[in-house]
């Protein structure tokens, strides 16, 4: 990305927007929020136009694309925003691989041997998939804000890593989580992808997604306890151990 630029949200001249930013600031102070040079995401031609980064330090910047217009740079940063409030509010954090135990040969042989997996794409979507179940709803029922953004990002980025020929695990159990995220919020993702016919992988991962995060909503927010009790088992589920993990920033 080439530029960044510091962006006051007053300019876009939404008092929800607003009222969330000052309602999230009670929890975590210094948001910044910036405008950056238009980029690629994860996939070669997924969309991924907003994101949040020093979450894990408490120190969130979340930037947007500049290619956005005013509409959807609201729906950006708002969705950005209630990741935020279910993490710092709700105690619902991301999830990230523990660095092995000192002079531990057996923690730090198995993380070597699974540094070739896309960590930053599986972990990243376990948390998503669980937050866009809760967030999608609240944005629009405490907000009034649609995310018809995230939902048409959704739809088209899942198109594309459908035809992608991903070849580690983790990148395959990603999919299966955003193939149960796309059935819950668009419905018939077969006609995308025959789920009989990916790898036990991807059915793991989806299977997995619907028995431990189909209960989800607005109305049903699960407490931090029983969060990390659902990614734990899923995560085991897929072969892993939790103690291989640990959560940012610490619950309440």
């Amino acid at each position: 990305m080439s530029f960044k630029n510091s962006f006051d949200i007053a300019c876009l001249e939404s008092e929800a927007l607003q009222r969330l930013f000052h309602e999230m600031t009670s929890y975590v102070q210094n948001i910044r929020i910036e405008m950056v040079a238009n980029g690629r995401g994860h996939w070669s031609r997924e969309e991924h136009p907003a994101t949040t980064i020093g979450l894990t330090i408490q120190k969130p910047t979340i930037q947007f694309v500049d290619s956005l217009a005013n509409a959807q740079r609201i729906e950006a940063i708002a969705h950005e925003l209630l990741h935020l409030l279910l993490v710092y509010r709700y105690g619902l954090g991301v999830i990230g691989r523990r660095i092995p135990r000192p002079g531990n040969s057996e923690d730090v042989f198995r993380f070597y041997m699974s540094m070739r997996g896309d960590w930053v794409y599986l972990l990243g979507q376990i948390a998503n998939t669980a937050h866009h179940l809760v967030l999608i709803d609240y944005l629009k029922g405490e907000y009034g804000i649609e995310d018809s953004l995230h939902i048409y990002l959704l739809n088209q980025n899942f198109c594309v890593a459908a035809n992608e020929n991903a070849r580690d695990k983790e990148s395959q159990y990603g999919m299966g989580l955003t193939a149960f995220e796309y059935e819950k919020f668009i419905g018939r993702v077969d006609r995308v992808i025959n789920i009989h016919h990916q790898t036990e992988f991807f059915r793991k991962a989806y299977d997995s997604a619907q028995k431990h995060f189909d209960k989800y909503s607005f109305r049903s927010i699960p407490a931090p306890l029983s969060y990390q009790e659902d990614i734990f088992s899923l995560l085991e589920d897929l072969g892993y151990q939790k103690e291989d993990f640990v959560f940012f920033p610490e619950s309440k």
